[in-house]
């Protein structure tokens, strides 16, 4: 889905140029995602309160998060683009890893194929994703409830 969101991004609209026109999106977003490797949600929400609320637990400060699925679909991936998807985990892992040799060819043709496959299931992937309004309401209202909790908590 994110990969998705890059391609499709307007040309020159993202900061760090990331988007449809830069030559290995899909690769990079893949390399992102590889950095959380062995890392669960509930292991990086135990982080996140670890460095920042200091002395609350995520009952008393809980964490902010933003819808990305809509609620109640079918998270099924078609198998092409699932398997393809885990072809590119493992060959950012062979990359990251240096447990074999990678040619810029194999990369070329990852992201060849990863690109095709996404453009094929947009439909699809699109159909699975939360509306980015709900996503920002959800995300605006949340934080205003945390600066609400923040005041409560620091006048005790």
């Amino acid at each position: 889905m994110c990969m998705l969101r890059v391609l499709t991004r307007p040309a020159g609209s993202h900061n760090g140029k990331l988007d449809g026109e830069t030559v290995n999106a899909c690769m990079i977003v893949v390399k992102f995602y590889s950095l959380y490797r062995g890392i669960s949600a509930d292991d990086m929400n135990s982080s996140i309160l670890d460095r920042v609320a200091f002395n609350y637990t995520e009952e008393d400060c809980p964490i902010v998060t933003v819808p990305f699925f809509k609620d109640g679909c079918d998270l099924e991936l078609p198998s092409e683009l699932r398997d393809c998807l885990l072809d590119a985990l493992h060959l950012q892992y062979v990359i990251d890893t240096k447990t074999g040799e990678v040619k810029e060819d194999d990369l070329v043709a990852m992201e060849t194929r990863l690109r095709k496959l996404l453009i094929l299931h947009q439909v699809r992937l699109k159909s699975m994703s939360a509306p980015v309004d709900d996503s920002r309401e959800k995300f605006l209202s949340q934080i205003a409830d945390r600066v609400m909790d923040m005041d409560t908590i620091f006048q005790m």
